[in-house]
């Protein structure tokens, strides 16, 4: 167990980033004992887990496959290019920031195992980071928080389990297909929380045209809550658009999320940025 992590603080910040319903509950691994995240919807014994553990020095999160996942790892094996090369620059991504990343389709760990043409049987994904033997409390959550959130922007990255999807299908990352066609019975475009996650790890969860921050106003409740705004609307795009999650998205809080798209085609944030700047210089002091 990840002795000393508040794990549902954990399960509503990763939630918050990916907007991926999650729940978490100890599992027994190989005779020890983890804390797990799993996304909501998924049915048990065939979808997957993220076992976090903690040593005195490290945290770690690993993707766990179930047994009857087969689907789930098909999925994964058939990821688009744009899937894979969002995976691939996660992974390098996390490796600049000093995260320790291990990969291994089926055992193989070269630099070709994303291409490997034989079925999926075995997918490891081993994501952890080192922290101060004197580390703090704050300090011991938030590598925590990097560790299981690079994890499951591994894992997502592939197996495109999409924002408000309970079903399997179709530190920052950039490049995934936004509006690919999940593999469901109608055809359905979904937003990726790959892609959101990316996007609020660059600009933070701060709106950008007024500056508003849901933590600061509502305290625990808005910690990790913002919405996030595609400058251009997803039915434009097409599905084979690759999105870049830093110029294409932007972080708005829900009035400024509304008033952008009181226009076809929507208005460009920076110009209610400068409404918002401008209204705020007329307005009459309090009474």
């Amino acid at each position: 167990m990840s002795e000393g992590l508040d794990i549902e603080v954990l399960r509503r910040k990763l939630e918050g980033r990916f907007q991926v319903a999650l729940y978490s509950h100890a599992e027994i691994v190989d005779g020890g004992s983890f804390d797990a995240l799993r996304p909501a919807g998924m049915e048990p014994g065939n979808g997957f887990a993220i076992l976090l553990s903690r040593t005195h020095r490290q945290f770690e999160a690993s993707f766990k496959a179930d047994n009857f996942a087969g689907a789930l790892l098909r999925v994964m094996s058939e990821a688009s290019d744009g899937q894979k090369a969002a995976f691939s620059r996660a992974r390098a991504t996390a490796e600049a920031s000093g995260t320790r990343v291990y990969v291994a389709i089926n055992g193989v760990d070269g630099v070709d195992y994303l291409d490997l043409k034989d079925r999926w049987a075995r997918v490891e994904i081993d994501v952890s980071r080192r922290f101060s033997s004197g580390g703090n409390a704050d300090e011991i959550f938030a590598t925590a928080f990097q560790v299981a959130s690079s994890c499951l922007t591994l894992v997502l990255a592939l197996a495109g389990v999409g924002e408000g999807f309970q079903a399997l299908p179709d530190n920052s990352v950039s490049g995934l297909p936004e509006g690919a066609k999940m593999r469901v019975e109608v055809n359905r475009y979904e937003r990726s929380p790959v892609n959101r996650a990316a996007c609020i790890e660059h600009y933070g969860l701060r709106c950008q045209a007024c500056g508003f921050d849901f933590l600061d106003f509502y305290g625990e409740q808005g910690d990790g809550y913002i919405e996030v705004h595609h400058r251009t609307p997803v039915s434009k795009l097409g599905p084979d658009y690759v999105v870049d999650p830093l110029h294409d998205l932007v972080p708005l809080c829900s009035n400024c999320h509304a008033m952008v798209h009181r226009t076809d085609p929507p208005t460009p944030v920076d110009v209610l940025r400068e409404l918002v700047l401008s209204r705020k210089a007329v307005k009459p002091p309090a009474a």
